[in-house]
Formats: structure tokens, sequence, C-alpha cells
């Protein structure tokens, strides 16, 4: 009795075992890449382009486009690849590595295909600097300008003041009387006492991943303060205030309003009409480093577009107001997407979602194992749909979306069983 028992046991676990569906673990697809890879060009650099599967590495094969053409990385000399990958590693990389690559892998299910990366060089082009002295006049609105060099990416801007016995002690300063703007200038309110010593200057640096120390791009030295001797009416002088402008959805957006005056003007700020000041902690908000010089949007959406205003106030001159148009665009952006891997049987439905999101309306276009998608498959309302698959739908079913601020893309291995 004891053997029948045996073999009934393993006589069901084999229908079980052969019954199971294949394990979505077990199905490689591809782990999802950056649209941009940066990289300094210098003796002591590396970059990675990966190229990875999720799941088995058994029987897959790796091969590499650059510029849309076939690209031989072992006969480039300063590339590697890593053991058991596809990706790729650039030693000591140069100007002419540059270019849009993709990584395309043959399985067993079919061809998966990372999005196209983007490979650029960081840069700045560093100035000559020599310290500039200034005399300005107390109580009256001043600026120290930095100019942005020639760079990719932008730099962040920061402004420091450096002691002059010794330049290695550098100090962030904050005033409600100063006031960084976008294109790095550094904007006085008005100049006081506390402003002008003879032991320091006043530095804008460049932070950039060009670079791995900040970099000096302009020096300035107040020497002196030249007394005023002209009674004070309180005027409020504009000094910089945005225009019409810009923004991308998901991105930190700033208008400013900045006016040098004595005593200090600051800003109410209104949208389409209505109180814009926000809260400290808000999304949008008047109440940050600038004492509300600036309006910060912190995540944008698109509809913060419209008219804004701002009104600025001394309490004792003319009150000053500026108005300016803020437009909101989006680059491509996945609202729901699907799962990596879709395990179906033969003879059912299969949807993708990829519903996308973006200002212009994105273009959406579908690959099937790297290459055009057939009629087998319809897309729409932000699914493509399969009737009835068969087995030799298997395969990597590609979406992608574009407009001119952006692209994405997402790929779902469908196996049919």
């Amino acid at each position: 009795m004891a053997s029948v028992a045996k073999g009934l046991i393993l006589a069901a676990c084999i229908v079980l075992c052969t019954a199971q569906p294949v394990e979505k673990r077990e199905l490689p697809v591809l782990k999802d890449q950056p649209a941009e890879v940066l990289f300094k060009a210098d003796n002591y650099s590396t970059v990675l382009l990966e190229c990875v599967t999720e799941g088995r590495e058994e029987n897959v094969k790796y091969s590499w486009f650059k510029n849309g053409q076939p690209f031989d990385w072992e006969k480039a000399g300063n590339i590697g690849q890593r053991r058991g990958e596809g990706s790729i590693l650039f030693f000591n990389p140069q100007p002419q590595d540059e270019g849009k690559y993709q990584c395309f892998v043959e399985t067993p299910s079919g061809t998966a295909s990372t999005r196209t990366i983007s490979l650029k060089k960081a840069f700045i082009n560093i100035p000559k600097v020599e310290t500039k002295e200034h005399t300005p006049t107390e109580g009256k609105p001043y600026k120290l300008e930095c100019p942005i060099p020639k760079s990719y990416p932008k730099p962040k801007i920061v402004w420091k003041t450096q002691l002059r016995s010794d330049p290695t002690i550098v100090e962030e300063f904050l005033s409600r009387r100063i006031t960084l703007s976008p294109d790095g200038t550094l904007w006085f309110s008005n100049i006081t006492e506390s402003d002008v010593s003879p032991s320091f200057k006043y530095v804008c640096f460049a932070q950039t991943p060009a670079s791995g120390e900040d970099v000096v791009l302009a020096e300035h030295f107040l020497k002196a303060m030249v007394q005023d001797k002209t009674p004070q009416n309180g005027e409020l002088v504009p000094q910089y205030v945005s225009n019409d402008m810009m923004a991308k959805a998901g991105d930190v957006t700033m208008i400013y309003c900045i006016y040098g005056g004595t005593p200090l003007g600051f800003p109410s700020w209104y949208k389409d009409g209505k109180d814009a000041d926000g809260k400290p902690g808000d999304r949008v908000t008047a109440y940050n480093r600038t004492s509300g010089k600036r309006l910060l949007i912190k995540e944008t959406i698109l509809e913060d577009a419209g008219e804004y205003k701002c009104v600025v106030d001394n309490g004792v001159g003319k009150k000053q107001t500026h108005t300016m148009r803020l437009t909101v665009v989006s680059a491509p952006k996945l609202s729901k997407k699907g799962e990596k891997v879709i395990t179906i049987k033969e003879g059912q439905d299969v949807a993708i979602p990829c519903q996308v999101t973006g200002l212009p309306e994105p273009k959406v276009s579908w690959t099937y194992n790297a290459k055009g998608l057939g009629d087998r498959a319809t897309y729409k309302d932000g699914v493509l749909t399969i009737k009835n698959a068969k087995k030799g739908d298997t395969g990597y079913y590609g979406c992608k979306a574009e407009n001119e601020h952006g692209d994405l893309y997402a790929e779902t291995l469908v196996h049919v069983a």
C-alpha cells in the first residue's frame, strides 16, 4: 500500500508541475535605462551604459547600435563589457564616444531592446578670472555679475564670500537684501556697511558634473562705500523680473520679482487675479530663501499655466507692479503602464496598457521584437490589444512616446503558453 501511495503522489506532482505556467521571474526582461548618461573627458573617468536582464541569463545574445548603425564595441579600444551582461564600460571616454546608443538582446522569447540612451560629454569652458573692484553707494541698489560660460549641462550657480587672506575659507551667506537671479547676477536691494569689507570678496562658483570641484566664474571686491548725500525718497527700482516664460511639468519653476530701494520692498503674488503667496511648505509659495522675491513652484503641473502678477510695496515709495505669463508644457509621461511580463494561455486576449500624457500630445508608436508592429495588434485609448493570441505572438512589445520636450519607452514581454 505504501508503494501505491508513493506512486500516486509522484503522479500528482508530475501533473501539477507540468500544468504550472512559466514563472515571470524566469523570463528575461531588460532593466529600465535613463534617457541620458554624462561623462567627463579626462584620464580618470569611466562611464557605464547598462544592458542587463532581470530574469534568466541563459541563451541570450547582446548587441549594440550607435546612431542607428551596428556598433562593434570591441574595436573601439577603450571599451570593455561586464561579465555575463551586455553592459559596456567606457574607460577614459572621449568626445568621439558621444552618440545615441541602443542595446538589443536576443532571447528564446524574442528580441528585447532598451530605450535610446544619449551619451554626452559634460563640459564647462572655465574662464580666466580677475577680481573686480567696486565702490557702491550706500543705500542704493547694486549688482555683481557672473557671466555663465558655454557648458553642458547648465551649471548651478552659487555665491559665497571668500577670505582674502586665506582663500580656502569660504562661506555661504543669506540676506533678505541679496538675491541671485537665474542669469547668475547677485542683486543687492540696497548697499549697507555690512556688505563692504577689506577682509573678504564675493565669489561666484559653478557646480557642474563636468568638474569634481566648484569652478570659479567671477570675483568681486567691494573696497569702499560712497556716502549718499541725496535725500531718500523710497523709490523702488526694478532689478530683475521674469518675463513671459515656459516651464516643463514636473520641474521646479521660479518666477522672479526683484526690486531695489530703501526701505526694502517685498512682493505680493497673484495668479489670474487670485492670491498666490501660499504658505511655508506649500507647493506654490513666496515663503522661501528670497523673502518673497521669487515665487517658488516646487513641482510644476499643467494647471500652473496662467498670468502672474507681483505687486511690490515698501510703505514709502510708489507701489510697483509687474505681470508675466507662464506657459506649461510636458514631456511624455506614463499615467498607466503594463507589467514587464504578461503570461497567458493560447486563445486568450492580451491587453498591454501604455497610457501617455504630455503637451503637445505625444506621438505613440509600437515595436514587436524591436521591429515594426504588424496588424496582429491594435492600439486604442492607451491600450494595445491582441485578440485570440497565438504562441507566435510571444515576444517583446515596446511602447515609445515622444514630443518636442522628451520621450519615453516601456517594454512588455508577452509569453503565450
